[in-house]
This record gives C-alpha cells, sequence and structure tokens, in this order.
C-alpha cells in the first residue's frame, strides 16, 4: 500500500468510484483508488465490433447541468439521442403500443394522481403503491413492466419508500408531489433542449469512463492500483487518518468491507442480495420494427417473452452500426428470471432469437451476437435493502461514504447527483 497520504481513497474503480475520484480531482485533490480488477470501469464497458458498437451494460445516461460540467472538464462531446428514439413502446395484445392502456384506464390514472393520497403507507410494495394510486391496469400494462425492466425486480417486493421515496415527500396527492419535486429543483440550471433526456458519447459510455480514468492517472499525487483488493476500512482509518474514504464497489463486497469493521452489519449481508443480468446484443439487417422508430420496446412479466426488454440501438444514437446493419440489445434476467444467467451462451441467443420470432417472422439471419453476463448486477430493492440504506446514514464513521446502485435511487444520474452534491454543493 502507498504510504503516501491522499485526500480521498476510493474503494472501486467501476463508474461510481471513478466519478468520485474524477470530481475530487477537480477539486484540488488527490486520490489514491483501489480495484481489485485488473482494468477498471465495472459493468460499464463499450466494445467496438466489426458490426457496430456494443454496450455492456447501459447504453445511454440522463442529461443534466452536472453531466454537461463533467463532460466540458473532460473535453468530450455528449451525443443527444435521435429525435425519433422518444417513442417508447410497450408489448400488449400481441403488438406494440405507444399508449398501453384503455380511455378508462387513462382516467383512472388521472383520477389516481389529483384525488388520491400518493403519500406512502408503512411497509407498502411498490406494486401496492402503484395499484392504489393508478389502478390495476396502468399497473399491468404500464408501471410493471416499466419499473420491472428498470430495476430487474418484482415490483411485489420492492420497497416503495426506497424506489419512490425521492419523488413522494408529502402526503398529499401525486399531482401536488410532483409539484413540490419540481419546485425544490426549478432554480437549477437547465440544459439544451438540443440536448435533453438521454445523452451519450462518440465512443458509448466506455468513452466518458476512459476518460476518467486518465485524468485519475494524469493528475499529480494521485494514483489507481489494478489487481488489489480493497484493504480493509479499519487499516486505512489508521494509515491515512486525515483522509476521506469513498467505498464504491457492489453490495456484496461493500457489506463484506463494512462487516469487518463492524459487525452490526453482517445481519445485512444475509437480509440484503442481488440479482443477475444478461445483455445479448444481436447484429443483423433487417430493423426489428421494420418502419417504425424508437428506443425500444418493453414487456410485462406475462407477455410470453423471456426478455424484460429490447434496445433499438441503430435508431438511439447515431454511429451506433455499421452501415447496413442493425443493432438490438435484449436483456434478461432479475428477480423474475434469476436462472437464466446460468444457461450457456449459445442457449441465451436461442431465446434471444426465440422472442425475435415473436416480434416479427421475417427471416432476418443474425450477423453475430455479444451476450454479457453479469452474475451480481442489480440489489433486490426490498425493505432490507432500505433499512441497510438507513443504518449507512446514521452509522457510518466520519469522512467515510458508501454509494453504489444500491443507495438512494437507481441510475448513473443518481448517482452523479449525489456525488455533485457531496462534493461541491455542501
Amino acid at each position: 500500500m502507498s504510504s503516501k497520504h491522499p485526500d480521498h481513497i476510493v474503494l472501486g474503480a467501476g463508474f461510481t468510484g471513478l466519478l468520485y475520484a474524477t470530481l475530487s480531482i477537480l477539486k484540488g485533490e488527490t486520490v489514491h483508488v483501489y480495484e481489485k480488477r485488473n482494468r477498471a470501469g465495472g459493468l460499464i464497458q463499450s466494445v467496438r465490433t466489426p458490426f457496430g458498437l456494443v454496450e455492456t451494460a447501459a447504453n445511454g445516461i440522463l442529461n443534466s447541468y452536472r453531466l454537461e460540467a463533467l463532460a466540458s472538464e473532460l473535453n468530450l462531446e455528449l451525443i443527444p439521442a435521435n429525435r425519433e428514439s422518444k417513442k417508447r413502446y410497450i408489448w400488449i395484445g400481441g403488438v406494440p403500443k405507444r399508449i398501453p392502456i384503455s380511455f378508462f384506464g387513462a382516467l383512472r390514472v388521472l383520477y389516481g394522481a389529483v384525488a388520491t393520497s400518493a403519500g406512502i403507507r408503512g411497509d407498502e410494495s411498490v406494486f401496492q403503491w402503484c395499484k392504489r394510486v393508478f389502478g390495476e391496469e396502468a399497473l399491468k400494462n404500464v408501471i410493471e413492466p416499466g419499473l420491472s425492466g428498470i430495476y430487474a425486480g418484482d415490483l411485489r417486493t420492492m420497497s416503495a419508500k426506497l424506489v419512490l421515496g425521492k419523488f413522494i415527500s408529502l402526503d398529499a396527492s401525486l399531482w401536488k408531489n410532483v409539484g413540490a419535486f419540481l419546485k425544490e429543483r426549478k432554480n437549477l440550471p437547465k440544459v439544451s433542449k438540443l440536448r435533453k433526456g438521454t445523452v451519450s458519447f462518440r465512443g458509448g459510455l466506455g468513452e466518458l469512463l476512459n476518460a476518467m480514468e486518465t485524468r485519475v492517472k494524469s493528475s499529480h499525487g494521485s494514483e489507481i492500483f489494478y489487481s488489489e483488493a480493497a484493504p480493509s476500512l479499519s487499516l486505512l482509518r489508521k494509515k491515512y487518518p486525515k483522509s476521506k474514504i469513498t467505498i464504491a464497489v457492489g453490495l456484496e463486497s461493500s457489506l463484506k468491507i463494512l462487516s469487518s469493521f463492524d459487525a452490526d452489519f453482517k445481519r445485512y449481508e444475509r437480509a440484503c442480495r442481488s440479482v443477475s443480468v444478461v445483455t445479448a446484443t444481436r447484429f443483423g439487417k433487417k430493423p426489428l420494427l421494420g418502419n417504425k422508430k424508437g428506443f425500444g420496446i418493453l414487456f410485462p412479466p406475462d407477455s410470453g417473452f423471456r426478455a424484460r426488454g429490447v434496445l433499438l440501438n441503430s435508431l438511439i444514437f447515431e454511429g451506433r452500426v455499421v452501415e447496413g446493419h442493425n443493432s438490438e440489445t435484449y436483456i434478461f434476467g432479475g428477480a423474475l428470471d434469476e436462472e437464466i444467467s446460468k444457461l450457456k451462451e449459445s442457449e441465451i441467443i436461442s431465446l434471444l432469437e426465440q422472442d425475435r420470432k415473436r416480434i416479427v417472422s421475417d427471416g432476418d439471419e443474425p450477423l453475430n451476437h455479444y451476450v454479457t453476463v453479469w452474475k451480481s448486477a442489480l440489489p433486490v430493492y426490498d425493505a432490507a435493502l432500505l433499512e441497510f440504506n438507513r443504518e449507512l446514514d446514521r452509522s457510518l464513521p466520519e469522512n467515510v461514504a458508501v454509494e453504489g446502485n444500491f443507495r438512494y435511487g437507481i441510475g448513473l444520474s443518481s448517482i452523479l447527483e449525489r456525488a455533485w452534491s457531496g462534493t461541491f454543493e455542501r
């Protein structure tokens, strides 16, 4: 272990760890990053193939003034999603629909939004909350495929306070809660209308991680230690008493580090768990939806599809495929299908092709497949994880922080928001 005394020690060199390290450097601090693998990046990789770009995890990030500032500091160009990709589809009744509920279902949603209390009741699950506020049709046809696709979870066990608590602060209607949320954010700097929504980079999200890694490695007094397991928290605090420490590894690894430091965290090792996610990118000649444009399709759990959803890569960002080719990424796994991560790559590809033929049976032969299996990709957002987050809030020692996709709010943009606020807006 280096004997130098850095201002900030970061455990993990995935998106979260590199982000915290980069922001510290931009603040003028020195950073040491410990990464157990021989490479940085974690789940996120952008792989160039002869057919086009493959994103092994997220394919974009929600834009914000914070991301704009970070990209500017790293000399990166933000690429907005194509306008036609704003269309999202949900598979209902054997076809992809943009409006997957009936007129009466829409009325029920409107009534729930303005006349039903959206305050989260006790240990209410996301399923219970959505059914109470929006009604059964919207829950089944819109919210369940949407949220289960994002969180790879089962809405019946997902904690409403953990997943929705950021947006629901009042014991009032959803309309008033949304108004209060927007009011809090109205003074934040705005981004250009041309770059609103999901954005990426010329070389994919991996370009952002590569740029952050380079910035850390080239900053005087800062280092990344590869193939080196994270030192114990006790040892770090003893050796570097004045350094702040950010634990930016996965849920299981975070629990191991914390449990070895404080035995009270051991009970969460048994209670909190993660689920596997599989991404499979298919290159072919013909677009999945013919002349229809869009971002992708979500599949409700009872729709008969093994995939949770499919992203229409060729239509989202420019330059993602070699001319004349088409690219789609199918997402499998999660809490409702944990067995798929145990299958062989050939079996996963076979399932992908079966799902595709249910959408279009035009005989488009695949040119190539790229399959990635993440054994512990996303945490289960249940009551146990909520309590673990609360324990972190009240029990962490001074100058020690824990961050990752298991904290309050999933998604890269949420992690960026928390990291930026903790670094520059205290």
